[in-house]
């Protein structure tokens, strides 16, 4: 099919929602979209598509020279942050209607791309044990199935629950696993919550096997959440200065993705060009453990923080 087509944005504010993106056809001339909620059975037309798209022509087709669409609709409550799709309709009547939105605009994102490039190296594993930190099946979300079947799994977390097989604290791996345990190793959601995540980075090079490697994704931006245990956010650059050589690390990816924007409910000459600044939600690393480090942090985690681990569950945005 000649059919292309990319959604850029589809953010809600409040009961609106904003839909920007491009679609160009090259064999035959798109006339109208439409955006289709199925769970409220509720279609809205985009009649703002038409727009100039010089970028889109430039990179996609010389002839896609206003094919964009940008505007706010205002949707049923039950369909913000709900998947939709968007319907075609071309010159001599014919309809498309698309795939899933949502993962449209993923498509290409480097949040998301930094796990699928951790997952192709497992696959390159002929054998071993992979850990995961921080693995309770919260919103019966779990990452075992990711795991290559020539790879054993070994799931890690502070509290009991689905898709726990050991109860442990991060900051004291060697201790519940010993030296050079795994080739590889991963948590998502969870470095933000770390009283002192340079420990586990150390922890991490005595379970780790020489050569061996971890994914780790956070929060560059995000509300307070599970507090009194919510301590960190992290840019790409935070990766580089956890997981180093002095760490036994190398940094072999570090990004940021799943664009965001920040708006400040008091506006002031500081702040009110907020939303026009890049923020990111997301923030995502693989690195390789390229020696053993000599590096110590002993402090335990009841001096670090003096609060116990809320019983509560854990956060974790949609992957």
């Amino acid at each position: 099919m000649s059919l292309q087509w990319k959604i850029d944005e589809c953010s809600a504010y409040f009961e609106r929602l904003r839909v920007r993106g491009w679609c160009f056809d090259s064999s035959s001339p798109i006339v109208r979209v439409d955006v289709v909620f199925s769970t409220q059975t509720t279609v809205m037309q985009l009649v703002s598509f038409g727009q100039a798209s010089p970028d889109v022509a430039g990179s996609i087709d010389p002839n896609a020279t206003h094919c964009r669409f940008d505007e706010w609709l205002t949707v049923p409550v039950g369909a913000l942050g709900r998947d939709f799709t968007l319907r075609f309709t071309f010159e001599k009547g014919r309809t498309f209607e698309s795939g899933s939105a949502l993962e449209n605009a993923c498509r290409g994102d480097p949040y998301f791309a930094c796990w699928d490039h951790f997952v192709d190296q497992l696959r390159t594993l002929k054998a071993g044990v992979v850990l995961e930190i921080g693995s309770r099946a919260r919103s019966a979300i779990t990452y075992r199935s990711f795991i290559p079947q020539q790879l054993e799994y070994v799931g890690m977390d502070i509290l009991p629950g689905p898709n726990v097989d050991l109860v442990g604290d991060a900051h004291e791996l060697e201790a519940l696993f010993g030296r050079h345990r795994f080739v590889a190793a991963f948590s998502r959601s969870v470095f933000e919550h770390l009283a002192m995540p340079w420990k586990v980075a150390l922890e991490l090079n005595k379970v780790l096997r020489p050569g061996g490697f971890v994914f780790n994704s956070s929060h560059q931006t995000w509300p307070l959440h599970e507090e009194p245990w919510d301590f960190w956010r992290f840019s790409t650059n935070s990766w580089r200065t956890i997981f180093n050589a002095a760490s036994g690390f190398e940094v072999q990816e570090a990004v940021c993705g799943e664009p965001s924007r920040i708006h400040a409910i008091h506006s002031n000459p500081a702040t009110y060009s907020l939303p026009d600044s890049p923020a990111y939600l997301g923030s995502a690393s693989i690195v390789r453990k390229i020696a053993e480090t000599s590096l110590a942090w002993p402090v335990e985690l009841n001096v670090a923080s003096r609060e116990n681990y809320p019983p509560g569950e854990l956060d974790r945005p949609p992957s």
